[in-house]
């Protein structure tokens, strides 16, 4: 103890008489550390963080399934301790101003349970509530409760309105309850999953496919289990319901509850991960280097030391307690700086990156810092420590009359390229991906969004529960939106595209043979009114698009996607053909062919489309779409008051450009880019001011030789070409390694590309420019001092 408190002692004050050399690696050390901690809080919170419930690792996902097929597994299932079911929507809140919109959830009566969550006020749902026609009851969550409510007690038993309902608050949930499966975060939870709003009670009872499953598992029973077991039930739901709309849907998966959340963004994440790290061993390799260069400036006082009495094993340990003290204070600087930047993780990642609000810096993160600092002081500290101790007096001495580094010095240049190799890495990773997201930028959406403001909106049940209030309202929307002088166009949609929502149902095309509901082909459709193609400029390219004379009662039309139309009827003129729904096998002649659009991602390919009038198959969620050049704010607000003049009770909330909605589509891939790039950049100037550093060095201990150089006839160009061409060799060095290590391990990108392939010529070249860019500027710098060496006067100092 009282040995480590003297290195301790001593090392402290080492580097306090070299404040800027401690400065300058501390620095180092705290950005890779800092970026490091940071990322790592994200991916802790993200990927390895358990569920915030009980016993967490039971927890599963069944997939979407149908109330009647979720009945039949809560029956069977043996292998499920509990099991629940979920779906969320926006609801309507009535307040004492505007209303306001809201997230709520259904859940079926296992549902808290499930989870192992018990209410913090009030009580859970009673088993009557959860039957049809039961009292209509709400449980709250807690920041819901403090943010309208000022915590309250006195709420349970009084009531909210939503969509017009009278709804009693029976229960508030804990603080510290999380449920990142449904966004946005909901505020709102109700019983009867099997009331939806936008849903007929036949289709629900016929196996429409809306409700999100999860379940715990038995004590000792295994995943492999359940599956086997819930393929049992699926293939016994297939044959007692072979007429249901999901008879024949693909066997029931189960994955674990965790996973089912992070599987999507696993990879992104691991990426930036691994890219971030890299930029901490560039940062270690810079401080070694810095180390080496020192430890020649100590090589008497080593050497000296060992002379008196010091042993190898204790030179080192002094050493190595100088390194860890560096590691220490950058690593207290690093998490100072990841602190700092949590808030701003936290805003800019993606809006549906689940469990980021939970980032931060807990006892985990901690730790993962504290050995960060012990493996860098091990990395840049270990090498120059033992190379240091093992020097002998006379060699110093010798390496003090050559003005070499020798062994040290390929030491210092093996780093170096260590260092162009690893930025070299990150280049070509970052290229890849801004060039995959440029292309996915660039991918053609089969609508123009410039100009166009969006407007979600959903009627309530409880006031617009029949068909014709639902299109007559929207009738009346589109006639006072029309009206407006500064709106170009405008129309509705059931679904935006690209917003995350579409609906499926099951339709038969004319020249196939009509095998029914569930077996016949599952197509994404929309319900749009005239003027929707217009507004979004998609292209009619056969027939026309829906007009006024599309109303409930005329002749049945739909309208069909490129994709569809050469799918079902290829060499053939789709006007014309039929399209029937497998429920009814109503009839619907085809009017016109439009340009496929993409709906659910940009890098999705193109798939079956159908369109159908609003006003013969009304839908009561519809947003609409306007276009104009005016400021949006004020046109913003004269929209709400046109909806308001309407109805006044009605939410209107998620108000989005569609530029801005698409930028939504695109914000995982632009934030990994975004993040990779940055991280390049950062490696690429930490890798140059190593080659700064070693060839600076290089310069001044070779000034005898460059002195006798000129003196014997060397002019200054010759100079300036020697040292770069030393400094380029080592970048060569690093540049051959870097594009082999590329080529091994960009290929694990694959999954995060679009239109790019893993090994791209264009953007590795690219990489090698700006590599070699860099380290020639990096090199010119000191060769340009080393031309301006007296030679008079180095030969006479030395």
């Amino acid at each position: 103890m009282y040995s480590l408190f003297e290195d301790t002692k001593l090392g402290l004050r080492r580097l306090g008489k070299n404040p800027g050399f401690a400065a300058v690696a501390v620095l180092t050390l705290a950005l890779g550390i800092g970026a490091n901690t940071a990322m790592f809080s994200v991916v802790h919170s993200v990927l390895l963080k358990p569920l915030p419930y009980p016993a967490s690792d039971r927890l599963v996902s069944v997939s979407a399934a149908s109330f009647p097929k979720f009945t039949q597994i809560s029956e069977q299932t043996h292998t499920l301790e509990n099991l629940a079911a979920y779906y969320s929507f926006d609801v309507s809140l009535a307040t004492s101003r505007e209303p306001e919109s809201i997230r709520g959830v259904h859940v079926s009566p296992d549902f808290f349970r499930t989870l192992g969550v018990r209410v913090a006020c009030g009580r859970s749902f009673l088993p009557e509530e959860q039957q049809p026609g039961g009292p209509n009851v709400a449980i709250l969550s807690d920041g819901f409760w403090h943010s309208h409510f000022a915590a309250d007690r006195g709420i349970l038993a009084k009531t909210l309105t939503l969509d017009g309902t009278s709804v009693t608050v029976v229960g508030v949930l804990p603080a510290d309850f999380d449920f990142p499966f449904a966004f946005p975060v909901p505020e709102v939870w109700l019983p009867r999953v099997f009331e939806h709003p936008l849903l007929k009670s036949v289709q629900v009872q016929m196996g429409a496919g809306y409700l999100d499953v999860i379940g715990r598992l038995a004590p000792g029973v295994t995943m492999a289990e359940t599956q086997a077991e819930l393929d049992t039930i699926n293939e016994r739901y297939r044959q007692q319901f072979s007429t249901f709309a999901d008879a024949n849907k693909d066997t029931l998966a189960v994955t674990p509850l965790e996973e089912s959340l992070v599987a999507g963004l696993r990879a992104s994440l691991l990426v930036l991960l691994a890219a971030v790290a890299l930029v901490l061993l560039i940062a270690c390799a810079n401080v070694a280097n810095l180390l080496l260069a020192r430890a020649t400036a100590r090589e008497k006082e080593m050497a000296l030391r060992k002379a008196l009495g010091a042993s190898r094993m204790r030179l080192v340990r002094q050493l190595l307690s100088e390194s860890l003290l560096l590691a220490i204070l950058g690593g207290a600087l690093g998490v100072a700086i990841a602190a700092a930047m949590m808030p701003w993780l936290r805003s800019t990642s993606p809006g549906r990156l689940p469990r980021v609000a939970e980032a931060r810096i807990d006892p985990a993160v901690l730790l993962f810092s504290l050995l960060l600092c012990a493996l860098s002081a091990v990395l840049f500290g270990l090498a120059p420590a033992i190379g240091a101790a093992k020097r002998q007096l006379h060699e110093s001495l010798k390496e003090g009359v050559r003005g070499s580094a020798g062994g040290r010095g390929r030491l210092r240049a093996l780093l170096v390229v260590a260092e162009m190799a690893a930025a070299l890495v990150l280049i070509a990773g970052a290229g890849l991906l801004m060039e995959s997201f440029a292309h996915l930028l660039r991918v053609h959406l089969g609508f123009s969004p410039q100009g166009i403001m969006t407007f979600p909106l959903t009627l309530p049940a409880s006031r617009y529960a029949q068909p014709e209030r639902q299109t007559e309202f929207y009738r009346q929307l589109l006639e006072r939106v029309r009206a407006v002088r500064e709106i170009e166009a405008t129309g509705l949609v059931s679904f935006l595209p690209l917003s995350g929502g579409y609906r499926l149902s099951y339709f038969c095309f004319q020249g196939q043979v009509c095998r029914g509901l569930g077996k016949d082909p599952l197509v994404a459709f929309w319900q749009v009114t005239p003027g929707y193609f217009e507004t979004m400029r998609t292209r009619l390219l056969r027939g026309r698009f829906f007009n006024e004379r599309d109303i409930a009662g005329g002749a049945p039309v739909v309208m069909v996607n490129e994709t569809a139309a050469r799918h079902y009827w290829p060499n053939e003129n789709a006007i014309g053909k039929y399209v029937a729904g497998s429920r009814d096998l109503a009839r619907r002649e085809v009017v016109g062919v439009v340009a496929d659009v993409k709906f659910s991602t940009l890098n999705a390919g193109s798939a079956d489309q159908l369109y159908v009038p609003l006003e013969q198959m009304p839908y009561a969620t519809m947003t609409l779409v306007v276009r104009s050049d005016a400021s949006p704010e004020p046109l913003v607000n004269t929209i709400r008051g046109k909806i308001a003049d309407i109805d006044p009770t009605l939410a209107v909330s998620g108000i989005l450009s569609m530029d801005r909605v698409i930028a939504r589509s695109a914000a995982q891939p632009r934030m990994t880019a975004e993040f990779v790039a940055a991280f390049a950049a950062f490696a690429l100037l930490l890798a140059a001011i190593g080659m700064y550093g070693v060839m600076a060095y290089s310069v001044s201990t070779r000034k005898q030789e460059l002195g006798i150089r000129m003196s014997l006839g060397a002019n200054p160009r010759d100079i300036l070409k020697l040292v770069v061409s030393q400094g380029m060799r080592l970048a060569f060095a690093g540049l051959i390694l870097g594009l082999l290590a590329s080529l091994a391990l960009t290929r694990l990108l694959g999954s995060l590309l679009f239109g790019v392939p893993a090994v791209e010529p264009l953007v590795f070249g690219g990489a090698a420019l700006v590599l070699l860019t860099s380290a020639l500027l990096a090199c010119y710098l000191p060769a340009r001092r080393a031309t301006r060496v007296d030679p008079v006067v180095v030969l006479r100092l030395e």
